[in-house]
């Protein structure tokens, strides 16, 4: 199921001049949300997210720093086969805005390069470190046949808000289509997900993968 998730870019980015980016939703009817964990320096938490998704069947995205990657490389095969999808979030994490479009071509690449050996695919989604783009880097990553991602709910998990709050406040904003961005390393965010999957679940929403919004 992995490598479908990552073929299913194709189309997108075929017609990708009807989509603009970077995406923060997806319009559909279907009670269909997105989570998305973006990963950066530490690997306290994987397993513990992916055991709490696979307990609620749910499908999430996660968006991986390639020299994470290169010093965590099970983490990104536990990933990759928990039926979850893989994303570019740079190589280094760098503010990208700062780097000219040949250095930010180079680090998309670097990045997926180091995904694409450990799991043997290229990812098809990019996510900007710090959410911060400009026309040059999503050009660069249309570039390498990437779409970039960004979110409509921001889980601000990264402040060490209490479970209860973080959870609260993603169930307010919550509609079909929405992305929902929460930092894999944050204190409270395995108790907050947990919590979030069974509200949601109740009200009638499935989660699924990026890519599968669309």
């Amino acid at each position: 199921m992995f490598y479908l998730t990552i073929y299913q870019i194709a189309p997108i980015m075929a017609d990708a001049q009807k989509i603009q980016e970077p995406v923060c939703r997806v319009d559909t009817a279907e009670k269909q949300v997105a989570l998305s964990f973006d990963v950066e320096w530490m690997d306290v938490q994987t397993g513990e997210l992916l055991r709490i998704l696979k307990k609620y069947r749910a499908k999430a995205t996660f968006f991986v720093v390639g020299r994470w990657a290169e010093t965590h490389r099970e983490s990104v095969l536990q990933i990759a086969m928990a039926d979850c999808e893989l994303g570019s979030h740079s190589m280094a994490h760098s503010n990208m805005q700062k780097l000219t479009p040949e250095e930010q071509a180079e680090d998309l690449q670097a990045c997926n390069r180091v995904l694409e050996q450990i799991t043997g695919k290229k990812p098809g989604l990019f996510r900007a470190p710090y959410g911060a783009y400009s026309p040059e880097l999503l050009s660069a990553a249309r570039g390498e046949g990437m779409l970039s991602i960004q979110w409509d709910i921001d889980s601000l998990d990264w402040k060490n808000l209490p479970p209860e709050q973080i959870c609260n406040q993603i169930v307010e904003q919550i509609r079909p289509g929405s992305i929902v961005r929460f930092q894999s390393s944050a204190l409270n965010t395995p108790t907050a997900l947990e919590s979030l999957l069974e509200i949601l679940q109740n009200e009638g929403y499935t989660f699924v993968t990026v890519s599968e919004l669309f």
